[in-house]
């Protein structure tokens, strides 16, 4: 770490002069850049409908009609209006709304917001007002100016007046927030902000700054208090005296990385210099993906180059031993002074990187999406490629949307895994990655299942909109493709949204297609929904409010915007004793939801655990090593159908990063008349669902049918036996070695078929994805449900997601129940409870 001098830095607090100073002598007439501008204006407004085009834009942005803004041509921000139930997103105080907050803050026009909010003081619930004091500098006043309030008699004594200034020229935004004590009691206050969506958070001289969830959005925040007239600089808690009154000031600004965002808060604490840097590899090419390590205050704040590989921070006078890292390249490091007002050039020039280079092509020699795993051989690590989060480098995988592309790792050995999803094959091959070199990967991954006719699904799938996640849509939606989902409707939590347009962009419409949907959420029972449209500048995109009761839920979503024959309700991840059993969670039986499976088209109750018979599972958790029990939901599943509770199931990913727990590792196969997922007619696909023709899959593609053609979801009328048709086909990483049809969700000895005892009927060869074929003659005594069930005892599916948690399933998949009345008079169910107790209340774990 570098010896940083600056003794006046340590001792000066902000001050108005000091404020106004900075932006007379630095931001009115020069940016980071050097590069002389004009003054400019700074305005504020009401986003009216028209506006809507002229909002912050980005990743996390979240602005709705209502909405103020305020901007100059260096930045924008937007406060959050005071609309009833106006929210950033569900997880911000999911108990109560946050108006009058900062929702939104970048570089102007650079459609680059990442913060999810900034509440000065924390300021949460309902306030009295947001309005405009003035509309821009010029009218009487030296700054653009909302306020947000809330009076005395609104919050029970305590007033907050919490005043947001933008000045010409300015990088950062102040925020002057008043307490006033009007009740009779001291009144205890907080005044720190509170801030969501960043990550890496330090603080450094008393300047707070944080990057990106994904640092390659490059964009980073820094807040701190500041001297301002009347007001007391400091963030610690205080007690308010009955008639006092205190005023506080932060200065919050956007940046293209921490060091830059912190720079320009260190620039109005006092005097700054500029670093300017480049850096470059070999024959002069700019390098955009490195970042520069900068000690100050004992911590290590990272500034990142442009496209041009150029940056510019300001810093206080002193000393620097600064450090440039990118993937694949040796470190450099570089001493730098920085002075008073003066400008400190630095170049970096890097090694060029180890790289490998992929071509990866599908049968006709077309580029394909695609997933590559990088796994260290010969005391080689597994490299880290960046957060769990985003498709393009997520710890040892990367996700690509085209098939060509080239990865930058650490120079050593690899047996690269490529993969395509569970209908195609996979590559594996060992390179050797040297030093400044690029190692070229060249291969055809062929689709192995035939499943024409049928369309791979998935009904449940997250990314930042949701706000219980920061993967990006973008990502989102290249991990879907990579693993080869066709159709996958837009399921935020709590808002509509469109994954369409970003599909269009990224060229996937061939690959993927999607209609607009959601997850209602909330303490309690979740379900997803679709189609619906998106309402431009409303609240949640115009989407319904969640109910503990999922009934409620389910009619709301039913009849919301006019209704749909075509509209879909499933219940998500259910605790299945508790919503279908036991309501109140007391463990005794009072009949649940009454109801609900009539108000829903199916359930999540898939799992591999199918053929466990046992309603309780067993494991270990990995992140205590404790033992735990919770309940097999599948198990209960089969226990209700015996019931008469006719509960369609479907498998989904539920995902919200895209390493480790990305989607894929389940999914749902629905009959379709087209195999191009730019031609999917979606109502087609719910109908087809709806009637329970649905195969839910973590691997193997399993088709089965009744000689009379009765599909999953169907009821035949026919005497005993039926002959059921089963046919199983894997690619080069799935394999089964079991087949068992379940009658009435029993395990009859006579309809188990496994590999160990019936080679013949388990074709080998990896590149044979012919793995199970049969028509298996099936007595019955009763009327009955079937279902097949193809099963890998024996294989895991390792090869396909490495690290992450998906590899530990056994290959799995299952249909849902074909009933056969064999007397004519009427399907009956048996009640049989699988020799155990109906399922109550019991704790619950989701991935299965």
């Amino acid at each position: 770490m570098g010896r940083v001098i600056m003794p006046s830095m340590a001792r000066k607090r902000f001050s108005p002069s000091g404020v106004f100073a900075c932006v007379v002598c630095v931001f009115l007439f020069t940016n980071v850049s050097g590069q002389t501008e004009p003054p400019d204006a700074a305005e504020a407004f009401e986003v009216g409908a028209a506006d809507l085009d002229r909002l912050p834009k980005g990743k996390e942005a979240d602005g709705i009609v209502g909405d103020f803004v305020l901007r100059n041509a260096l930045i924008e921000a937007l406060v959050a209006g005071n609309q009833p139930l106006r929210k950033a997103n569900m997880t911000v105080h999911s108990a109560v709304p946050t108006p009058g907050c900062l929702y939104d803050l970048c570089a102007r026009g650079s459609r680059s917001d990442q913060l999810t909010i900034l509440a000065p003081g924390n300021l949460q619930g309902t306030i009295s007002s947001v309005r405009i004091v003035s509309k821009a500098n010029g009218e009487g006043s030296p700054w653009a100016h909302v306020r947000a309030e809330r009076t005395g008699a609104t919050a029970g004594g305590l007033e907050q007046v919490h005043d947001y200034l933008l000045g010409p020229g300015w990088r950062h935004l102040i925020v002057v927030s008043t307490y006033r004590n009007l009740g009779s009691a001291p009144e205890n206050v907080q005044p720190a902000p509170f801030w969501k969506g960043l990550s890496g958070e330090t603080t450094a001289l008393g300047i707070r700054s944080a990057d990106a969830m994904d640092p390659l959005d490059r964009q980073a925040y820094a807040v701190a208090p500041i001297d301002w007239p009347g007001c007391v600089n400091s963030l610690d808690e205080f007690d308010l005296a009955s008639g006092a009154e205190r005023r506080i000031a932060i200065a919050v600004a956007p940046g293209i990385s921490p060091a830059a965002a912190w720079g320009t808060l260190a620039a109005l604490r006092g005097t700054t210099g500029t670093l300017r840097g480049t850096i470059r590899g070999p024959r002069i090419r700019s390098i955009a993906t490195a970042s520069v390590e900068i000690p100050i205050d004992g911590k290590k704040l990272a500034a990142y180059p442009d496209a041009a590989g150029e940056f510019a921070v300001l810093l206080p006078p002193g000393e620097y031993a600064l450090v440039a890292r990118d993937i694949g390249r040796p470190d450099v490091s570089i001493a730098a002074t920085v002075r008073p007002g003066e400008t400190a050039a630095v170049a970096f020039s890097m090694a060029e990187a180890a790289r490998v280079s992929f071509e990866i092509s599908g049968a006709g020699a077309e580029n394909t999406p695609c997933k590559v795993q990088f796994r260290g051989t010969g005391g080689t690590k597994d490299p880290d490629l960046g957060p769990t989060i985003r498709a393009h480098g997520c710890r040892n995988q990367y996700h690509s949307e085209t098939g060509w592309f080239t990865v930058a790792v650490p120079p050593g050995s690899y047996r690269v895994v490529l993969t395509r999803g569970i209908e195609f094959g996979h590559h594996e091959e060992d390179i050797q990655v040297r030093p400044g070199r690029t190692t070229r990967v060249q291969a055809v991954l062929e689709r192995m299942v035939d499943s024409r006719g049928w369309v791979s699904t998935d009904f449940h799938n997250h990314s930042t909109p949701s706000g219980d996640n920061y993967c990006g849509t973008d990502d989102r939606i290249i991990n879907l493709a990579a693993e080869g989902v066709e159709f996958a409707p837009t399921t935020e939590h709590n808002r509509f949204y469109d994954w369409a347009p970003h599909i269009e962009r990224l060229g996937l419409s061939s690959e993927l297609s999607t209609i607009v949907g959601i997850e209602l959420t909330g303490s309690g029972p979740h379900l997803n929904s679709f189609p619906f449209r998106v309402v431009p500048g409303a609240q949640d995109g115009g989407a319904p409010q969640w109910n503990r009761d999922p009934r409620i839920n389910a009619i709301t979503l039913r009849d919301y915007q006019g209704g749909s024959p075509s509209r879909w309700v499933q219940l998500n991840h259910p605790t299945v004793g508790e919503y279908l059993r036991d309501r109140n969670g007391d463990g005794v039986a009072d009949g649940g939801f009454i109801g609900l499976e009539a108000l829903i088209d199916a359930a999540e109750v898939w799992s591999d655990r199918i053929l466990s018979f046992d309603p309780v599972v067993r494991d270990v958790d990995k992140t205590t090593g404790k033992p735990r029990r919770y309940q097999n939901r599948t198990f209960a599943w089969l226990q209700l159908l015996n019931q008469g509770r006719r509960i369609q199931c479907l498998a989904v990913a539920d995902a919200h990063e895209v390493f480790n727990g990305g989607v894929g590792g389940w999914r749902t196969f629905i009959p379709s008349s087209t195999d191009d997922p730019a031609r999917i007619d979606a109502a087609e696909i719910i109908r087809n669902a709806k009637a329970g023709r649905m195969v839910v899959t973590n691997g193997p593609f399993l088709e089965a049918s009744l000689d009379d053609g009765t599909p999953p979801g169907g009821l035949s009328v026919h005497a005993s036996p039926v002959r059921l048709a089963v046919r199983v086909q894997c690619n080069s990483w799935v394999n089964i070695d079991r087949v068992q049809v379940l009658v009435n969700g029993r395990a009859p000895p006579e309809l188990d078929f496994r590999l160990s005892k019936h080679p013949d009927l388990f074709p080998v060869g990896a590149r044979a994805a012919l793995r199970f074929e049969k028509t298996i003659e099936v007595p019955l005594a009763e009327d009955a449900w079937i279902i097949a069930v193809a099963y890998g005892e024996n294989f895991k599916l390792e090869t396909g997601y490495g690290l992450s948690w998906q590899s530990e399933l056994h290959p799995c998949a299952f249909h849902n129940p074909i009933y056969v009345d064999i007397d004519g008079n009427g399907f009956r169910s048996n009640g049989d409870t699988l020799g155990h107790p109906l399922p109550v209340m019991f704790p619950m774990r989701r991935r299965l």
